[in-house]
């Protein structure tokens, strides 16, 4: 379960509503402009996190959310974030995160917020890592069906396992047909309907 409460009172710690900005969907909001170390902090809608270098989609995050937040890293963080819905967003320097958290003994809320994003991380590790490309598809379909409704069904499923996993999307195309045509997953045109059955092996 998310820790909402120890979230929201870290970002109340910090934030200030003169900051806080609006996008739009699919609005792209990046932090390697800053020579700093900043944290984004998410307060309404869900936003897409991806890897710079290869645009891997990492993950969703809704509000409340924060990225960034590791006082160990001397630099922003190869990432970026694309709203995946209108979004109010505050981008805000570690430092202040960091001399709140001593002034005001956050460590709590601290520590369930990076108990929560261990717990994400390594549920992301074990779906991926040293898995066949067909336990790829199966495992991203899952998540994708865990994904909140609205989100799910404003997203195109092959897409979404592309942007997660890197593969061919000839090769996802095919897997996809395959489930369908065997009635193992609903597919409507391109969106997620349902999973009935998904085979152990392809």
């Amino acid at each position: 379960m998310k820790p909402a409460e120890h979230i929201t009172k870290l970002i109340a710690s910090v934030s200030d509503c003169a900051r806080i900005q609006n996008s739009r969907e699919r609005q792209i909001i990046s932090l390697q402009q800053y020579t700093d170390p900043m944290c984004f902090i998410l307060h309404k809608g869900t936003a897409a996190v991806y890897r710079g270098y290869d645009h891997l989609l990492l993950s969703h995050i809704k509000a409340p959310h924060i990225m960034g937040l590791n006082l160990l890293l001397e630099k922003n963080s190869e990432l970026y974030f694309q709203a995946r819905s209108s979004i109010a967003y505050e981008i805000v320097p570690r430092s202040r995160f960091e001399q709140n958290i001593k002034e005001q003994h956050l460590w709590e809320p601290l520590a369930y917020y990076f108990m929560f994003s261990s717990k994400r991380f390594l549920q992301n590790n074990f779906i991926s890592s040293g898995v066949s490309t067909y336990d790829l598809v199966r495992n991203n379909l899952i998540a994708l069906m865990n994904e909140d409704e609205e989100l799910r069904l404003a997203t195109n499923t092959c897409d979404y396992i592309q942007e997660k996993t890197l593969l061919s999307r000839s090769g996802i195309m095919k897997m996809l047909s395959d489930l369908k045509h065997g009635s193992h997953i609903e597919l409507h045109r391109g969106v997620l309907i349902t999973i009935n059955n998904l085979p152990a092996k392809y």
